[in-house]
C-alpha cells in the first residue's frame, strides 16, 4: 500500500493528558489512538504490528503443544464467587446485565477455563492438556498511566496446563519457559528480557516473570553479573545470592514486566471440585 493511501497521519498534538513516553510516540506517528485513560484504538500500522506478534506468540504456543480457543470476555458472578474473587479482586469491572443479573468483564480466565476442561477431563488418560487463548482482558488500574503498558483494557495470552501430577506439571513449566525466550528473542527483545525471580506466593518459593529493561519501567530488578538472572525487587533482600550461581554481584535496572508463569497447582480446581479418576 502506498503512503499516500493509509488512513492515518503523523499527528503532533497528543491528549494533554498522556504522559507516557510510548503512547505519546505511537500517537504521533499514527499507530493508535487515545479514547480514555488506559483505552486505545489500534490503527492500520499498529494493528500490524500487534498481529505480528500475536502471530510470533501463537507460533511457540502451538509448538509447544497448546490448543487454542477463545473465551468470552463476559463472565458470570457466579463463577468468580466459586473462588472467592467477586469481592477480593479489587481490579475486577463488574457490571449489571438484563434482568438485573451480575456479570464481570474478564481480567484472567482461571474461573472460566477450568469449568470447560471439566468437561472433556475425567481420566488420567485425559492428561496432559494444554490450552490457550489471545484475547481482550479489562482490569480497573487505579492508575493507568504508563500508555500500552499498564491499559484498562488490552490483549493477552493465557495459556491454562492440566497435569496429573508434579513432575509432569514441572516438566512444561521448563517447555513454557523456553517458549517465552523464543517470543521475546524472534520479537528482538532477547538480549534485554531477564527470566526474573518473583514471589512464589503459597505456591512455590518462587514464580518467573520475564522482565525488558527500560528506563520507564515499573519495577525495580536485580540482575546477576554473572548468569544474567533478574531478582524482583520484591524478594531481593530475602535473595542477597543469586540462586542459579551463588554470585553475589548485581546490577540494578529499571524494566517492564512482559510476561510471567505460575504453578497454580489446585488453586482454581478444587473450588470447583474438579478431579479425575
Amino acid at each position: 500500500m502506498r503512503q499516500s493511501f493509509l488512513f492515518t497521519k503523523t499527528v503532533k498534538n497528543v491528549p494533554r493528558d498522556e504522559v507516557s513516553i510510548n503512547s505519546t510516540l505511537l500517537i504521533k506517528a499514527g499507530f493508535i489512538e487515545k479514547l480514555a485513560a488506559g483505552i486505545y484504538s489500534y490503527l492500520p500500522l499498529g494493528l500490524r504490528s500487534l498481529n505480528k506478534i500475536e502471530n510470533i506468540v501463537r507460533e511457540e504456543m502451538n509448538a509447544a503443544g497448546g490448543q487454542e480457543i477463545l473465551m468470552p470476555a463476559l463472565t458470570p458472578k457466579k463463577n468468580w464467587e466459586q473462588t472467592d474473587r467477586w469481592e477480593h479482586f479489587d481490579a475486577l469491572f463488574k457490571l449489571k446485565g438484563a434482568n438485573d443479573k451480575d456479570y464481570a468483564l474478564g481480567a484472567t480466565h482461571e474461573e472460566i477455563v477450568v469449568p470447560i476442561a471439566q468437561k472433556f477431563i475425567f481420566s488420567y488418560k485425559d492428561l496432559p492438556k494444554y490450552i490457550y487463548q489471545i484475547q481482550t482482558k479489562f482490569r480497573n488500574e487505579p492508575r493507568a498511566k504508563s500508555g500500552l503498558l499498564r491499559g484498562r483494557e488490552f490483549l493477552m495470552k493465557d495459556l491454562y496446563s492440566f497435569h496429573t501430577n508434579q513432575e509432569d506439571l514441572d516438566k512444561y513449566y521448563e517447555v513454557m519457559m523456553k517458549a517465552y525466550t523464543n517470543i521475546f528473542e524472534k520479537c528482538g527483545l532477547g538480549s534485554q528480557t531477564h527470566v526474573t525471580l518473583a514471589s512464589g506466593g503459597t505456591f512455590s518459593k518462587y514464580s518467573h516473570e520475564y522482565q525488558t529493561i527500560c528506563e520507564t519501567g515499573e519495577d525495580t530488578i536485580h540482575i546477576c553479573k554473572k548468569c544474567n538472572l533478574g531478582i524482583n525487587n520484591e524478594i531481593k533482600d530475602e535473595t542477597p545470592k543469586c540462586p542459579e550461581c551463588g554470585s553475589t554481584e548485581f546490577q540494578k535496572q529499571k524494566a517492564i514486566e512482559v510476561g510471567n508463569i505460575f504453578k497454580l497447582k489446585s488453586k482454581y480446581s478444587q473450588p470447583f471440585n474438579f478431579n479425575f479418576i
